[in-house]
């Protein structure tokens, strides 16, 4: 007796489909009521305020050595202006609740690509990308090596875009963190 593949296919994918219940996610997770802790958690998040609770770094020392140990500084030059308000960006442009949250992720983002990109991918002068994988934004930055026989880096951070709309031609490398 010669059995048919396909008539024996769908008669298995129809049994299955007879024999397995469907499960819903609403049926887990009870999120409309007010009785929800997940609900609860967010509502209270997404009522939270943005809060404008201390400046954008200035400076930050590496927390990797370069070659032989040496300490590097980097010193940040944020073009924020009447105009061009980046804390207002941050706000906007972002899901951080506060420049505090912001400067902790993009100071993990300085120290996970600098110095183990100096030399490689960040060879010369100009504008590179930043993209913060997680909180879906991404930072055009200019780098300026001069200086950097005096173990100090100086970056200007020139805006702050959400993920996926920087102009690629203008960008000397592309980094995702």
């Amino acid at each position: 007796m010669k059995i048919n593949k396909e008539n024996l296919r769908k008669s298995i994918k129809r049994i299955l489909m007879e024999e397995i219940e469907e499960a819903r996610l609403s049926d887990l997770l009870r999120i409309k009521g007010d009785n929800s802790d997940l609900h609860k958690h967010i509502e209270k998040e997404i009522s939270k305020e943005f809060k404008v609770d201390r400046e954008l770094p200035t400076q930050l020392t590496l927390q990797k050595r370069y070659n032989n140990n040496k300490k590097i500084k980097v010193y940040f030059e944020w073009y924020d202006n009447l105009k061009h308000n980046l804390k207002k960006r941050i706000q906007d442009r972002t899901n951080f609740k506060s420049i505090s949250e912001f400067t902790e992720a993009f100071k993990y983002a300085i120290n996970y690509i600098l110095p183990d990109q100096l030399g490689v991918n960040i060879s010369e002068n100009g504008k590179y990308a930043i993209t913060l994988e997680e909180s879906g934004v991404t930072m055009i930055l200019s780098i300026n090596l001069n200086s950097f026989d005096n173990n100090e880096i100086y970056v200007n951070i020139i805006t702050i875009l959400p993920k996926g709309q920087v102009d690629k031609k203008n960008i000397i490398n592309f980094f995702v963190v």
